[in-house]
């Protein structure tokens, strides 16, 4: 059969159009990992800027957090004394009324441990990892995120900045034990896959659609890390980061006098219940 010249023609249009096509998928796919790079690179900036200002607020407030968490603790355990005691028919110790807070939690403890692994099992996927310090999956995560990031594969100096900042990320959540950063850092730097060959406009395509999700993910992210205490504490002046510690010495020295009072409050009315308990027992 003869093939016109106008078919030709029409063939030619053809291609060219489907060339174009795939040209257009391929500079979109290329644009969103490039956004996709520089976002990661922001966000990881973000983190490394709180890290330090995280430090100072540990530095300054610290010692407070802590105390007003023991406190805080102490406060719950002698709650807890006098509730077992209010219903108790005799003068239990202290030490009696730890032991069956003690069973109780535990007992609690195994209830909800059983009934997670049950639902995960459900669900056919396992329990969020542990961000317990150490152990050999927490090695193998860093050596393969180290892989991925370390300074020494720097293709320039910006590059090498760069890298320098996420690994001293790494290298705290690796002293935290913290694995659950370590595999973010990991999917956050993992090298964007090239484009399809042979050329598939539905490979491509969707692609494109996942990296539009994830740049839409991480703008959230990084829009929450922005606008957390820590976040508004960068972007103000000196001025707004005095008053903020100021403020919170003065919050976190008025919870401690008022756990302090709490505290002395539960331990009178312990010894006031026991005595009523030991009086009728007599």
């Amino acid at each position: 059969m003869k093939i016109t010249s106008e078919q030709q023609n029409s063939s030619r249009q053809l291609a060219l159009t489907d060339e174009l096509r795939r040209v257009r998928l391929e500079l979109d796919l290329a644009h969103w990992n490039l956004s996709l790079a520089a976002l990661r690179s922001e966000l990881t900036g973000e983190e490394e800027a709180q890290r330090s200002v995280k430090g100072e607020i540990e530095g300054r407030l610290g010692n407070l957090q802590r105390d007003v968490e023991s406190l805080a603790g102490i406060v719950s355990r002698l709650e807890f004394r006098l509730q077992r005691l209010n219903v108790s028919h005799k003068p239990l110790s202290d030490s009696e009324l730890d032991d069956e807070e003690n069973t109780e939690r535990a007992e609690s403890a195994t209830f909800w441990a059983e009934w997670r692994g049950q639902r995960d099992e459900r669900r056919s996927f396992p329990a969020p990892a542990s961000r317990k310090p150490g152990g050999k999956k927490l090695l193998s995560i860093y050596r393969k995120l180290a892989r991925l990031i370390h300074p020494d594969l720097a293709t320039g100096e910006t590059d090498r900045a760069r890298r320098e900042v996420v690994m001293r990320i790494a290298n705290g959540a690796r002293d935290a034990g913290d694995t659950d950063q370590l595999q973010r850092l990991i999917l956050l730097w993992s090298e964007p896959e090239s484009a399809v060959t042979p050329y598939d406009p539905v490979a491509i395509t969707a692609r494109i659609g996942q990296r539009e999700r994830e740049f839409a993910e991480l703008q959230v992210e990084l829009k929450a890390l922005k606008n957390s205490t820590v976040g508004r504490l960068i972007r103000g002046t000196d001025r707004d980061r005095q008053r903020y510690f100021k403020n919170e010495d003065e919050t976190l020295r008025r919870e401690l006098a008022n756990l302090r009072l709490r505290r002395r409050r539960l331990l009178r009315t312990l010894d006031e219940r026991r005595r009523e308990l030991s009086e009728v027992s007599d």
